[in-house]
C-alpha cells in the first residue's frame, strides 16, 4: 500500500520573488494607462503617410542623422498608426511623425526600430512635430496649416491654439499662399527665401511692384528691408503729384553701381525684363553725360 505524499508548501523565497515580479509588471506596464509604451516596429512593414506635410528630404541631412543614430542609437521613437490593410498576423504601420528617422533606419539597414502607436489626431501630431523640428519650408508649413483648418473646420484662432502660435503668426503664414503657386514654389523650395520675406512680399498690393521684387528674389537680392522700402516707394509714387520731380541725389547712383557690381560678380542670369531695364538705365546715363558735355563745351 502506497502512502500519498503531502503537497509541498510553496517556497517562501519563490513566493516573494513572484510578488516582486507581479508588482514590477503592474507598475511598469499599466493596463489602460495614459502613456503608450514603445515597441519594435518592423521597418519594412512601415510606410510614410502620403498626406504628411513635408514632401522634400535632403539626402545629406538624412545621412547625418543616420550617422548619429548609428553611433548613439535611436533616441526618440517614431509615432505610428495602424495601416488600413493591417492584420493581427501581419501588422502594418503608417508613420504619423518621424519619417526622417525611418529613412535613416532604412539607410542603416535596420530591420526594426522603436515606435509608439498613436491613436490621436495624426494631422496635428505630424504637423506639430515638423514645426517643432523646423523641418518644413514656408510653403509646406502654410499649406499644412491651411489644410488643417479646412479639414477640421477651424478658425485661425483655433488653429493657433492647437499649434501653440499666435493668431497673428498663423494669419501671416497663410498670407504667403496668396502668391502665385509657381512663384511660391520656386522662392520657397528652390531659392529658400525666408518666411518673413515671403510674408512681406505677399503683402505688396501693387502687381508691378510685386513682380519687380519677385525678380529681385530670384536673383538672390531680396531682403525684408528691400521689400518694405519697395512698398514705401510704391506708396510715394502713387501719391506723387503730376509734374512734381522726386528729390534725387547722385549718392544713390553710387549705391546702385555697387549693387550692380555684386550682381555681375555673381554671374546672375538676366531675364528679358532685367535686360530691358539695364538698357533703359544705360540710355538715360548716356543722355545725361552727353547733355553735361554739351553744356560745358
Amino acid at each position: 500500500m502506497t502512502t500519498k505524499r503531502k503537497p509541498k508548501a510553496p517556497s517562501p523565497i519563490l513566493g516573494v520573488a513572484a510578488g516582486l515580479v507581479s508588482d514590477a509588471g503592474n507598475n511598469f506596464i499599466r493596463q489602460g494607462g495614459r502613456f503608450r509604451h514603445t515597441f519594435e516596429v518592423e521597418v519594412a512593414s512601415t510606410a510614410p503617410d502620403p498626406e504628411q506635410p513635408r514632401k522634400t528630404f535632403e539626402e545629406e541631412s538624412i545621412t547625418k542623422l543616420a550617422e548619429t543614430m548609428d553611433a548613439e542609437g535611436q533616441l526618440q521613437p517614431i509615432l505610428v498608426r495602424r495601416a488600413q490593410d493591417s492584420t493581427a498576423k501581419h501588422p502594418k504601420w503608417t508613420i504619423v511623425a518621424g519619417e526622417r528617422r525611418w529613412r535613416a533606419a532604412k539607410l542603416l539597414g535596420w530591420n526594426t526600430m522603436l515606435g509608439i502607436e498613436h491613436d490621436g489626431d495624426p494631422e496635428i501630431a505630424s504637423l506639430l512635430e515638423n514645426l517643432q523640428r523646423i523641418d518644413l519650408n514656408p510653403q509646406e508649413e502654410a499649406t499644412a496649416i491651411d489644410r488643417l483648418i479646412t479639414q477640421k473646420g477651424w478658425s485661425q484662432t483655433q488653429a493657433a491654439e492647437a499649434l501653440g502660435k499666435s493668431r497673428a503668426e498663423v494669419s501671416a503664414i497663410l498670407k504667403i499662399l496668396t502668391l502665385p503657386p509657381e512663384v511660391l514654389n520656386e522662392l520657397a523650395s528652390e531659392r529658400a527665401i525666408a518666411r518673413n520675406a515671403l510674408v512681406e512680399l505677399a503683402r505688396v498690393q501693387d502687381p508691378d511692384r510685386r513682380n519687380e521684387l519677385i525678380e529681385q528674389a530670384k536673383s538672390g537680392q531680396l531682403t525684408v528691408k528691400a521689400i518694405r522700402l519697395g512698398k514705401l516707394d510704391g506708396i510715394r509714387d502713387s501719391e506723387q503729384q503730376p509734374g512734381k520731380t522726386r528729390h534725387f541725389t547722385f549718392g544713390s547712383v553710387e549705391k546702385m553701381a555697387h549693387r550692380l557690381s555684386q550682381v555681375r560678380a555673381q554671374h546672375v542670369n538676366l531675364t528679358e525684363l532685367d535686360r530691358t531695364r539695364l538698357q533703359m538705365l544705360r540710355a538715360e546715363i548716356d543722355q545725361i553725360l552727353e547733355q553735361a558735355e554739351d553744356e560745358n563745351s
